[in-house]
Parts: structure tokens; C-alpha cells; sequence
């Protein structure tokens, strides 16, 4: 990265000469890492091409963590909800929570052991057809599933990994995406690479765990355990945990699947709408535009609000869409 009396110099024209504010100190970093660009070709290595769908804007692919939807519960039942809202606010592109999909087992009666027992026979049996349906009812309406998101841990047996990953690749998606720790993660390395997908990690902004993933050292590490592990920089838990999401994409662009977008305050604040917080949302959008890599902008939001989820993502859409303009 430049430092910053080279940044300094390189005011915008007809700008009066002062130092930059942080946000503008990010913005005028994308004009000075043109080392760090990288062609269309080469950046696809590893990751395959997107299909185009509506919410591609100006070069950027935006889709939605669909944990947004607050009020809605993330079963099978209310997947069609799910979609009527995706195409509402004119998303294309979703990571789709595995509770979308699987049916449930926990039931009165039924023991915590017993109904997991149950989930994970379902998945080793589950039909090609079941997850070939879901991805159809999607895709009837212009919907791509990109990440299937799923929380892996040490219950969770071999082939069970595998039928996972095998039920993500039928639904259409590149990757599958959790919050597990490094140990895990290590765990977990070698199954994406044989079904010809990738692992995506997710950071918090719990700095005290030495198995979290929470700041670029971590990261580092698990992408060390496979090329087929891919980071998943979810930028307001990086900037709560005062890392620099700029420095960390110009670094690691090329094993960053995706950014879960939102903004929050730093030294571990408080989540707030988009443009509120220390998040440089414009700069992270506009990076990933000039240099046209394909990493797609999840947007995500967990701030309170009065207005409903469609109401909040279409605001945060609509800012997205004015950075990129």
C-alpha cells in the first residue's frame, strides 16, 4: 500500500490542498494500486464466471444475506416468501441459509440428539431431485444461488460434509459458507476441492478467541489450509474489530469470494445503516469496480430499524447503486 504523503499528493482536480478525511484517504487508495489489478482472465482462475442476472450493476455482482429479513423466519416454508422479497428489492443473487432447504426434525417429544441424528440421514438420502426443484422454483425467478451457508462442526460426520456439499453444487451454488474457527476450517479443507467448489470463511469481531476468524492474520491462515478456501470478509465485524477492509481486499482480492456489505462503528460499535458507520462502504464497492474482480457484495444489516427488511435492504441497494453509478 502507498503511504500516505503520496495518497496526499494525489487530490482530486479543482480540490482545495488538505489532508484527506479517512473515507477520502480509502477512496484516492483505488488510483494507486494499479500493480494490484488484475485482468478479467486471470482473476477468474479459481472461480468460475458469474451469470449475469439484474443485480449486476456497473460491473459489480450484489446479491443478499438474507438474514436481513428480520421478521421471517428462515425455514422451508417461508422460502417462497423469501423469493417474492428477493425479486421485490431486485436482487438477483442470494446466500442461501441451509434452514431454507432442509426440512426440520426438532419436534415435542422428539430429543435435541435424536432430531439431529434425523437431519443427518435426511442429507445422506435426500434425492439429486429435491435440491434440482429448489433450484428451478429459483431460478423461475431470475434467482442465483452464489454461497449455501451452513455451520459445520465436529458433529458432523465425513460423508455428511460431502452430501452437503453435493446438495450446494445441485442448488446452483459455487461455494458453501459458514462461521467456524480455524480448527474447523482445517478440518473442512479438503472436501470443497472435490466437488469443484470452494469453503468460504467468515470473521467476527471476537478478538479474544484464538480460533476465530477475526482479523487478517487469521484469515491468512485458513486460506493457507487449500486454495479451495476462500474468505468471506464480512466488513462490518472487520471494521468493529478496527481492521482495514481497503488494505485487506488490495492484499487478498484474489482469495475473496465475497463481501458481506454493512457498516458498523469501530472499537467493536454498535451496527448502523449504511453510510452511518466507519465502514467505507463507497471505497470497497468502487475498488471492486475498478478492477473488476468477481467478488460479489452480500449486503447484510443487523442495525435496528422501523422500517420493514424489504423497506432497509432497498434503501441499502439503492446506496450501493448511486456508489457505483
Amino acid at each position: 500500500m502507498p503511504n500516505a504523503d503520496r495518497v496526499r499528493r494525489n487530490h482530486p482536480e479543482g480540490e482545495p490542498e488538505r489532508l484527506p478525511s479517512r473515507r477520502e484517504f480509502g477512496k484516492r487508495v483505488l488510483a494507486t494500486i494499479p500493480a494490484l489489478a488484475v485482468r478479467p482472465n486471470a482473476m477468474r482462475q479459481g472461480q468460475s464466471a458469474l451469470p449475469p442476472n439484474r443485480s449486476r450493476i456497473n460491473g459489480v455482482q450484489f446479491g443478499l444475506q438474507p438474514f436481513c429479513y428480520h421478521d421471517l423466519a428462515m425455514t422451508p416454508e417461508n422460502r417462497r416468501t423469501l423469493i417474492n422479497r428477493l425479486v421485490q428489492n431486485g436482487l438477483g443473487m442470494v446466500e442461501l441459509h441451509a434452514t431454507w432447504v432442509e426440512p426440520r426434525f426438532a419436534a415435542p417429544g422428539v430429543s435435541t440428539a435424536a432430531a439431529r441424528e434425523k437431519l443427518r440421514e435426511w442429507r445422506l438420502t435426500a434425492p439429486p431431485a429435491f435440491y434440482k426443484s429448489i433450484r428451478k422454483e429459483l431460478a423461475a425467478a431470475g434467482i442465483v444461488v452464489f454461497t449455501y451457508y451452513v455451520n459445520l462442526d465436529d458433529s458432523h460426520t465425513d460423508e455428511e460434509i460431502d452430501a452437503i456439499f453435493r446438495g450446494a453444487q445441485i442448488l446452483g451454488a459455487q461455494g458453501c459458507v459458514g462461521s467456524q474457527g480455524l480448527r474447523i476450517t482445517q478440518r473442512l479443507a479438503p472436501f470443497p476441492g472435490r466437488h469443484g467448489m470452494f469453503m468460504g470463511v467468515h470473521n467476527h469481531a471476537n478478538l479474544s478467541d484464538p480460533d476465530a476468524l477475526n482479523n487478517e492474520a487469521s484469515f491468512v491462515k485458513a486460506l493457507s489450509f487449500s486454495p479451495h478456501v476462500k474468505a468471506t470478509l464480512d466488513t462490518r465485524h472487520y471494521t468493529a474489530a478496527n481492521g482495514d477492509c481497503l488494505e485487506f481486499l488490495a492484499r487478498h482480492h484474489a482469495r475473496t469470494s465475497s463481501v458481506h456489505l454493512g457498516d458498523r462503528k469501530r472499537n467493536n460499535g454498535r451496527s448502523t445503516p449504511f453510510g452511518e458507520g466507519d465502514t467505507p462502504i463507497i471505497q470497497i464497492l468502487r475498488m471492486i469496480r475498478d478492477n473488476e474482480w468477481p467478488i460479489v457484495a452480500l449486503l447484510e444489516f443487523e442495525h435496528g430499524t422501523l422500517r420493514t427488511g424489504v423497506d432497509e435492504v432497498q434503501l441499502m441497494f439503492d446506496y450501493c447503486k448511486r456508489a457505483v453509478a
